[in-house]
């Protein structure tokens, strides 16, 4: 396992966390080797994470009105610090389980990533796996996926 996702999996077990959450994600940003910010998530909002949620399409609109980790770590040094370059490492936990799970970015936070020049994140899968996602615009990718659906239902729509 990556040194940093050991790390985020340290922080993401002594984190006082709502009791209320059934998942404790935590995310960290890394530049050149050193920590530069560490977020939880958390069940609050706020204009940012409104801002990016209005981004998301197909999803649950209260998962999204949750501030994620990749959102909280973004918040802490956003304006003090450049982020171009960055990698970010995230944890899912289930805090009953004790178990690591998919901490894969979600579309919401690869617009965050993305917007704020990140280029690689790493996630836990399970508590020996991780994953590692190239952070592209999500914007264009969905566009893309419109694109090639259009261009599908035009060529339907000839062939009745």
């Amino acid at each position: 396992m990556h040194k940093f996702l050991k790390m985020a999996m340290d922080f993401c077990c002594h984190h006082e966390y709502d009791p209320k959450m059934e998942y404790h994600l935590c995310a960290i940003v890394i530049k050149g080797g050193s920590v530069l910010s560490v977020g939880y998530n958390k069940h609050t909002t706020n204009s940012f994470v409104e801002h990016y949620s209005s981004l998301t399409r197909g999803f649950n609109r209260d998962f999204c009105l949750s501030t994620h980790a990749e959102q909280s770590a973004i918040l802490r040094v956003r304006g003090k610090i450049d982020l171009q370059g960055c990698d970010i490492y995230v944890v899912r936990r289930k805090w009953k389980e004790s178990h690591y799970g998919i901490g894969r970015p979600c579309e919401t936070c690869q617009h965050v990533l993305y917007n704020y020049g990140i280029k690689r994140a790493f996630y836990s899968i399970d508590d020996n796996r991780y994953g590692i996602m190239k952070i592209n615009n999500p914007a264009e990718e969905y566009n893309a996926m419109a694109n090639d659906r259009i261009e599908n239902d035009i060529e339907f729509m000839q062939a009745v």
